[in-house]
C-alpha cells in the first residue's frame, strides 16, 4: 500500500534571487519502506519532509497521502490527516516548555487519536528511551540528548504509519543512536514506513533504500 507519493513536486522561493531547493521531485513510499536521504546541508532535505506531511505547501506538483492529494484539501483536513498517519521527528526543538516529560506524550496522544492516554504506551516508550526517571521534568529540565529522545517518543507514540525522521540520531551517542535506529526498523516492520534525512552513513546503511539530494533535486543512490 502507498502510504505518500510526489508527483514532480517543487518548491521555490523568492530572496532577492529565485531560490529552488526541490525541483521536480517525484518519490513514493510504500508500507514496509525504509528510506534514507542524504546530502549536504542546505540542499532541501528538510524542506521535503514538510512538503511530505502538508506542514509546507510546493510550489508546484502534487502530494499525496493514501490517497488523498493535499493540494486540494483546506489546511483544517490536511492537518487532520496528518495526525491520522504521520509521526514526525523534528530536527529542531519544539517540545511544549510548559509541560512535563510524561504531559508532552499525553498531549501527542490526546491530539492524534483523540483518546484518553494509553498508560502503558507511554510507560514502553519511556522506558525504551531511558526518560522513565525523567518522566516529571520539563523539557528545560533535560540534556539535549534526553531532548532529542523525547521527540522520538512522541513521533511514534501513537503508532504512525510513516514516519518522517529528520536527523533522529542527532545530539544522541552511539547507544542511543542505535536504540533509535531499532525503534524505527522495528516500526517498518509493524507495517509502517520510514523516510530519515541523515548525515550518517552508518546509519543510512540500514534502509531499504537511499537517497541523495543534488541541486534540488533526488538521486537513487543505492538500494540494498
Amino acid at each position: 500500500m502507498t502510504l505518500c507519493r510526489l508527483e514532480k513536486v517543487s518548491k521555490t522561493y523568492a530572496m532577492g534571487e529565485v531560490v529552488c531547493p526541490i525541483n521536480e521531485v517525484s518519490l513514493t513510499v510504500d508500507k514496509g519502506d525504509f528510506l534514507a536521504i542524504e546530502g549536504p546541508s542546505g540542499t532541501g532535505k528538510s524542506t521535503l519532509l514538510y512538503i511530505m506531511c502538508g506542514l509546507l505547501r510546493p510550489t508546484g506538483g502534487d502530494v499525496f497521502l493514501k490517497d488523498e492529494n493535499l493540494s486540494s484539501l483546506p489546511d483544517t483536513k490536511v492537518t487532520e490527516l496528518r495526525r491520522d498517519l504521520v509521526g514526525f521527528v523534528f530536527q529542531e526543538t519544539n517540545l511544549l516548555q510548559a509541560l512535563t516529560v510524561e504531559g508532552n506524550l499525553r498531549f501527542a496522544q490526546s491530539v492524534g487519536k483523540g483518546k484518553k492516554p494509553d498508560e502503558a504506551r507511554i510507560s514502553r516508550y519511556l522506558e525504551e528511551l531511558g526518560l522513565s526517571s525523567r518522566r516529571d521534568f520539563l523539557p528545560g529540565q533535560l540534556s539535549v540528548g534526553q531532548r532529542r529522545r523525547l521527540i522520538v517518543a512522541r513521533a511514534l507514540i501513537n503508532d504512525p504509519q510513516l514516519i518522517l525522521a529528520d536527523e533522529p540520531t542527532n545530539d544522541l551517542d552511539e547507544m542511543w543512536a542505535g536504540k533509535v535506529m531499532a525503534l524505527l526498523t522495528g516500526a517498518v516492520g509493524g507495517g509502517g514506513a520510514v523516510v530519515m534525512v541523515t548525515h550518517n552513513p552508518q546509519w543510512a546503511e540500514k534502509a531499504t533504500k537511499r537517497y541523495l539530494m543534488q541541486e534540488g533535486r533526488l538521486v537513487e543512490n543505492g538500494q540494498i
